[in-house]
């Protein structure tokens, strides 16, 4: 993920935690750091299913276990794998 992608998932994060959320640039460094490995679609995606559960800030290793409950296989490779192609 890009540092742009992420400050739209940051924006996110602040806009429903306003007291909470990314307060400082040291918390937006290690959210962007402990993030950045993943696709910014799918951490998108769990960081706005997390903000519609839950009454406070997600926590990264929320967002991580979030993110990795989608199936994130392309079109190609789930075709492959029902062909036995793989």
């Amino acid at each position: 993920m890009t540092e742009v992608e992420f400050e739209k998932i940051a924006n996110n994060l602040r806009a429903a935690y306003p007291r909470e959320a990314i307060l400082d640039q040291n918390m937006y460094k290690l959210w962007f750091e402990c993030l950045e490995d993943l696709d910014a679609k799918y951490v998108s995606m769990a960081v706005i299913d997390l903000i519609k559960t839950m009454r406070f800030c997600p926590k990264i290793s929320e967002v991580r276990e979030r993110y990795d409950t989608y199936d994130r296989r392309t079109d190609q490779q789930k075709y492959e794998e029902e062909m036995g192609l793989q």
